[in-house]
């Protein structure tokens, strides 16, 4: 497995990133609709490899978006796309299913709890806690759980269509 270098930016900046996008929450949270946790093609996609693992969610407590950007105002070859930022709390026992990653380039950060993600490219489930950073590339099919007796919250800012 080829190594993969996460960020070169401090943890503690991160983290510094994920109060200023909370703290904005409130604010935000009714000026988008609630999205999907997994888009659905992603969902199929993922199901459909030979991969195995829950095929449906379940325990998802809440997603709540935290901002999103359209990036044609920024870059117009990125028309169609957006930038967003979300918050997804997962209660116990919960599961994020089975998806393939197509076009939808991820950071997920954990800001409570503990999730195990299952994906393609590692040997072995990997535990994330509080601070500990997912990259979701094309490519990439992964579950997630949380096998703990709390929730686990984790700030999710990708790339998507519009």
């Amino acid at each position: 497995m080829p190594h993969i270098i996460e960020s070169g930016f401090p943890r503690s900046a991160l983290a510094g990133v994920a109060m200023i996008l909370l703290a904005c929450a409130p604010a935000l949270a009714h000026e988008h609709p609630g999205p999907a946790v997994v888009p659905e093609a992603e969902r199929a996609a993922g199901a459909a490899k030979a991969f195995s693992g829950p095929t449906e969610n379940r325990g998802i407590a809440k997603i709540e978006p935290v901002a999103a950007i359209d990036l044609a105002s920024e870059f117009p070859e990125l028309t169609g796309r957006q930038f967003r930022a979300r918050v997804i709390t997962l209660d116990p026992g919960a599961v994020v299913a089975v998806h393939e990653h197509q076009q939808r380039p991820g950071i997920a950060y954990i800001l409570e709890g503990e999730v195990v993600e299952t994906r393609n490219d590692a040997d072995a489930p990997i535990i994330r806690g509080v601070g500990a950073v997912a990259i979701e590339r094309t490519g990439v099919v992964h579950f997630w759980e949380n096998r703990t007796d709390r929730q686990a919250r984790a700030l999710i800012v990708d790339i998507v269509p519009r």
